[in-house]
């Protein structure tokens, strides 16, 4: 894992073991968004945020059939981020409104949080 973590990182770490959940976009349908990786163009990420508000910042344009949607934090730890790293999926990380933003591996993403645990 790199070791210079980014501020979005870190905040996202700490408002989701803060708030016990972390915030993806759905739609009405029950689809997650999705997006091309912007680092390895060859890999899909999933967006995430820390909190309800900035997840709901990006349901414009395009995304404007996504809602925010919660996401309990042990269930995002222990099913989605596994699941995310068998599809060989990036993560998203408090992405800004032009879906761009930190993107991290799910282990790592996982190994941080339990850092942060201990």
């Amino acid at each position: 894992m790199r070791s210079g973590f980014s501020a979005r990182l870190d905040q996202f770490v700490h408002q989701g073991l803060t708030g016990g959940c972390v915030w993806g976009l759905r739609s009405a349908e029950g689809e997650w968004g999705v997006t091309r990786s912007h680092v390895k163009n060859v890999l899909e990420v999933m967006p995430f945020w820390a909190n309800q508000y900035d997840a709901e910042k990006v349901c414009c344009e395009e995304w404007r059939v996504y809602s925010a949607t919660p996401i309990d934090l042990e269930e995002f730890l222990e099913d989605w981020l596994p699941g995310m790293h068998k599809d060989c999926m990036q993560v998203g990380i408090n992405w800004c409104v032009d879906l761009r933003g930190d993107e991290v591996a799910p282990l790592d993403l996982m190994e941080l949080f339990v850092s942060k645990l201990d």
